[in-house]
């Protein structure tokens, strides 16, 4: 019976995955992800391909916590079979990020390649850039930003900018408030700029 109900699982998030990306139908696709076991708030979008590491042995899918509001972009793999992995409200997830739970340490003495877990936590009303790694243990404080390609290794303290390899605090961010204070850029390029951001 917990080979048929893990197998059910398993298809509804290969169902999930071959729907095409289209606003109205990643909402479809989010559906699909909460009845195989993803623990997903309201209004959350999950737009194209959900990568997880999935096992007919353990209950993977279940250690994935999405909050309300938030949004996750296509091909983001998150590995979570024996952590958690908690992302809050307001979220936005780009696309290709890869959230990982377990890591390897090679113990010498005894030459033998060893496992860990650790959760991760992504707190309320962060942004996570195209093509970032959040690396085992990682708690991301809320109001941050972490920039694309970023490699995060270690906690990242509520409202900054963090970038680079490894991650690094770049600046610490105005209060959001009710949302971002917008000016149109100065430069003579088209855009938006955040008021007091620079």
């Amino acid at each position: 019976m917990k080979f048929a109900v893990e197998l059910m699982r398993y298809l509804l998030i290969g169902v999930a995955n071959i729907i095409p990306r289209f606003h109205t139908l990643d909402y479809l696709r989010t559906s699909l992800l909460r009845i195989a076991g993803l623990k997903i708030g309201p209004e959350t979008r999950i737009s194209g391909n959900l990568v997880l590491e999935f096992s007919f042995r353990k209950p993977s899918v279940r250690n994935v916590i999405v909050g309300s509001d938030s949004f996750i972009g296509n091909y983001c793999r998150i590995s979570a079979p024996k952590s958690r992995v908690s992302i809050g409200d307001r979220c936005n997830i780009g696309p290709g990020v890869s959230i990982d739970t377990a890591g390897h340490w090679f113990n010498r003495e005894a030459n033998k390649r060893n496992s860990y877990h650790k959760p991760v936590v992504i707190h309320d009303n962060v942004w996570v850039g195209a093509g970032c790694i959040i690396l085992p243990g990682v708690t991301i404080g809320q109001n941050s930003i972490v920039a694309a390609g970023a490699v995060v290794a270690k906690d990242v303290p509520e409202g900054v900018l963090v970038g680079g390899v490894p991650a690094r605090v770049i600046k610490a961010l105005p209060e959001f408030g009710s949302g971002p204070n917008l000016a149109p850029a100065d430069d003579g390029q088209a855009g938006l700029l955040v008021k007091g951001a620079g």
